[in-house]
């Protein structure tokens, strides 16, 4: 959930369309008290109705740009591959292309993914994701546009790791996970990583 335009936007996963029986869609309802809510407006759907876009992140970027991160089984790429969509406007992400997260190296990202943008690593930024089967960050400098390049971390892979800028230095960034879907001994892992070119720093605990 966000604020925008002095409203809260909530965004999530919708089956409940009658037109759209086998799949899945992504959508958003807005709200100024958390009582009454406005329309269900589509953000993510596609004609295919096998198609499920699903867990959708949204991220505010520099100059009034806003992202969007959500892993898409129907994807070419591979199943629940992660897309993202940018948009001027956070109600209007169902207006916009999709693009495929596609890193430098050929590594497609897929399952659950998270973003954030922290102001560490350039002159614009840096937007952060990650996704729900690898232990990786991928990190764009460009406002989403140009390359994404992956970060190693010996951080474990989870099923929908949460990302949080710390506060204190916006270059150390926070993974919070809770284990893998179905795992048989999970367990909540907190670390932080310093995405800074040539700074890796790793500090961990595990509850």
């Amino acid at each position: 959930m966000l604020t925008y335009a002095g409203e809260l936007i909530l965004y999530y996963s919708d089956q409940r369309d009658p037109n759209n029986t086998l799949g899945q869609k992504m959508v958003h309802q807005t709200t100024t008290d958390l009582h009454n809510w406005g329309p269900v407006v589509d953000d993510i759907i596609y004609p295919n109705d096998e198609f499920r876009p699903g867990m959708p992140i949204v991220s505010e970027l520099p100059f009034g740009n806003w992202i969007m991160t959500f892993e898409f089984y129907g994807a070419v790429e591979r199943d629940f591959a992660v897309y993202y969509r940018i948009s001027r406007d956070p109600r209007t992400f169902g207006s916009k292309p999709d693009t495929p997260l596609i890193a430098t190296d050929g590594t497609i990202p897929h399952g659950s993914p998270y973003n954030v943008w922290t102001p560490a690593g350039g002159p614009l930024g840096t937007i952060v994701v990650s996704d729900g089967t690898g232990s990786e960050l991928y990190l764009n400098h460009n406002l989403g546009g140009g390359a994404w390049t992956v970060l190693e971390v010996p951080v474990a892979p989870s099923y929908t790791r949460a990302l949080m800028v710390m506060p204190d230095d916006p270059a150390n960034i926070m993974i919070i996970g809770g284990g893998q879907l179905g795992g048989a001994d999970n367990k909540v892992q907190i670390s932080t990583v310093n995405i800074e070119p040539n700074m890796p720093t790793l500090g961990q605990c595990n509850a």
